[in-house]
C-alpha cells in the first residue's frame, strides 16, 4: 500500500514525490556525532541515598521494585539506631514474642511479619471482590524469612545450655530481643536479593506465573542490567554479556546450568563479605 501511493507521486513528480524520492545531504561532521552517541555506552544512573543501615537500593528499572519498598518500609524503621528505633523494637520484640520468655521461634516471626504487613496493608473488599494485599506480600517474601532468622539467631553468642521448658534446643534455635534489630536488617537485606531473583526470574519484573525460583543463563543475561541498582556489589559491575556469563557461572556453583534462590544469596552475600563492605561487615557478624 504505502509503496504504492508513494511510486505514483514519484512517478508524477509532484512536490510529495519529490520530497519522498530527495536522498537527504547529511553534514559528514553531525553523522559522526550522530554515530558517536549512538554507539555511546548508556549513562549510569545516581545510586540511592544509604538507608538506616547504610544500603543503598534504587528505584526505576535497574532499582528494586515497588513491591519491595512496600515490603521493606514496614520493616526498615525497626533498624535505626535511634530513640525512636529502639521504642519501635522494644513494641516489635512485644508483638513478636507472645509468651514473653525473650525467645522467638521462627514460626512467632513470621507471625510477626504477617501480622505487621496486615496492619500496613489490610484487606479490602468482601467475597468475590476480597483483596488482601498484606497476605499477599506475606507469601511473596516468604524465602526471605527464614534466612533472615537463622542469621540473626546466630548473632549473639550461644552458652550451649538447653533452653528450659524445650527437649534440647539452644539459645541459636531462636531470637533474642538484643537480635531483634540485626533480623529486621537481615530481612531487608535478604528481601532485597529475592527481589532481585525474581525480577529476573520468569523474564519479567516481580513475582508472576512465569517464574519457576530458578535462574537460567538466558535469563540472567536477559536481566542482569535491571537489577544493577539493587544495592549489591556483585550485580553492580557487570559491564557485558561476557561478564554476566562469568558471574552466572560463579553462582552455579555446581555446574547444573540453574542458579536456585540459595546459590544467589550465598553469592551475592559472599562478595560483599570478601569487599569489605557496609552491608558485608553486617551479613559477616
Amino acid at each position: 500500500w504505502c509503496t504504492y501511493l508513494k511510486n505514483a507521486e514519484i512517478e508524477a513528480d509532484t512536490e510529495i514525490g519529490k520530497l519522498l524520492s530527495a536522498e537527504a545531504e547529511i553534514d559528514p561532521e553531525k553523522a559522526a556525532a550522530l554515530k558517536a552517541a549512538a554507539e555511546a555506552p548508556e549513562p549510569e544512573l545516581p545510586f540511592a541515598e544509604p538507608n538506616a543501615f547504610g544500603m543503598r537500593i534504587s528505584k526505576g528499572k535497574m532499582g528494586a521494585t515497588k513491591e519491595f519498598f512496600k515490603f521493606s518500609e514496614c520493616f526498615e524503621p525497626y533498624t535505626a539506631e535511634t530513640e525512636e528505633g529502639e521504642k519501635l523494637r522494644a513494641e516489635g520484640m512485644i508483638d513478636a514474642d507472645p509468651n514473653g520468655n525473650g525467645l522467638c521461634s521462627l514460626a512467632e516471626i513470621e507471625t510477626f511479619v504477617l501480622k505487621r504487613l496486615l496492619s500496613k496493608y489490610p484487606n479490602t473488599g468482601r467475597g468475590k471482590d476480597l483483596q488482601t494485599p498484606g497476605k499477599d506480600m506475606w507469601k511473596a517474601f516468604r524465602p526471605c524469612y527464614i534466612r533472615a532468622f537463622k542469621d540473626a539467631a546466630d548473632y549473639g553468642p550461644d552458652y550451649g545450655v538447653t533452653v528450659k521448658g524445650t527437649k534440647n534446643a539452644k539459645q541459636d534455635d531462636f531470637l533474642t530481643a538484643d537480635e531483634f534489630r540485626i533480623f529486621c536488617v537481615y530481612l531487608t537485606i535478604y528481601a532485597a536479593m529475592f527481589d532481585a531473583f525474581a525480577k529476573i526470574d520468569g523474564g519479567g519484573s516481580g513475582r508472576d506465573a512465569g517464574d519457576d525460583t530458578r535462574l537460567e543463563e538466558a535469563e540472567f543475561l536477559k536481566g542482569y542490567k535491571g537489577v544493577s541498582r539493587h544495592g549489591f556489589l556483585a550485580l553492580e559491575n557487570i559491564g557485558s554479556k561476557k561478564e554476566a556469563k562469568e558471574v552466572f557461572g560463579s553462582m552455579d556453583d555446581n555446574g547444573g546450568g540453574i542458579v536456585l534462590l540459595e546459590e544467589w544469596c550465598t553469592y551475592l552475600k559472599n562478595a560483599e563479605i570478601e569487599a569489605d563492605t557496609e552491608i558485608g561487615k553486617l551479613l559477616s557478624a
